[in-house]
């Protein structure tokens, strides 16, 4: 199924969660007085196994735990965080899809344990999920908000973004140049020199996509058009040529 369609699916999932939420729940420091009921333990393990062995299984289930947490516990940004891994081309439930493809048994259970862990945990407290080796992974929802979209690959990044400009997660999710800017220089689990020299690229075509737009359009909102793409083709171009080819 193409990458787009699960997004979509994804964040109708996250949306309908948090609908849910606001609906159950007002927004509190304990968590709801009655969770959603955890998988049968079998499947249960099974998905923890997944979690301990899978990276990147384990980096979409943090990603929709953090985002139905926040969902509750800050419902002014809710579905902030789907909106910006769109923007940022994330993979989201590309590995949930690819478990699920191999055991069908795991296909609601995982969301069962997503919703689950999710009511379970508090504002403001940490996610604790099982990691590689005897230790625990605890992950700072707000920290990995901050983060966002670095923390996808990392839940426990701690800084933000640095080619964003202290910009917060909803402008950084409401900047349409976004869309462009991670289609060519898309995020990855790679090495922190390629990480680095492409964060300052991806600020740079970012300033080339909001000055096509001010001169087109006046300002640098709303979406963009293919007069704005076409306008900012040659210097994104020179952008991904002057990277190193093997950050490319």
């Amino acid at each position: 199924m193409p990458r787009a369609r699960w997004l979509c699916i994804g964040a109708a999932l996250l949306l309908g969660a948090a609908l849910l939420v606001w609906q159950r729940w007002t927004p509190q420091v304990r968590p709801p007085p009655v969770a959603f009921p955890a998988p049968i333990p079998a499947l249960q393990a099974d998905i923890e196994r997944h979690l301990r062995e899978d990276r990147a299984f384990r980096d979409d289930v943090v990603f929709l735990l953090v985002a139905t947490v926040r969902d509750r516990c800050v419902p002014a940004e809710a579905g902030v965080l789907a909106r910006m891994a769109n923007r940022a081309a994330l993979p989201v439930l590309g590995a949930i899809s690819a478990v699920t493809a191999q055991d069908r048994r795991l296909d609601r259970p995982i969301y069962q344990y997503i919703q689950h862990r999710a009511d379970s945990t508090a504002c403001g407290e940490p996610l604790q999920l099982p990691d590689a080796g005897p230790e625990r992974l605890q992950v700072d929802v707000e920290q990995y908000a901050r983060s966002f979209p670095d923390s996808y690959y990392d839940p426990t990044h701690s800084s933000p973004p640095r080619d964003f400009a202290g910009h917060s997660l909803v402008e950084r999710a409401g900047d349409a140049c976004n869309s462009v800017v991670y289609s060519v220089l898309p995020l990855g689990p790679g090495d922190w020199r390629c990480s680095m020299l492409r964060a300052t690229a991806r600020r740079h075509v970012r300033e080339l996509c909001e000055g096509e737009l001010q001169r087109q359009h006046g300002s640098i909102g709303g979406e963009l058009d293919m007069a704005v793409g076409q306008g900012m083709q040659g210097g994104v171009v020179a952008a991904i040529a002057a990277l190193p080819e093997g950050c490319r």
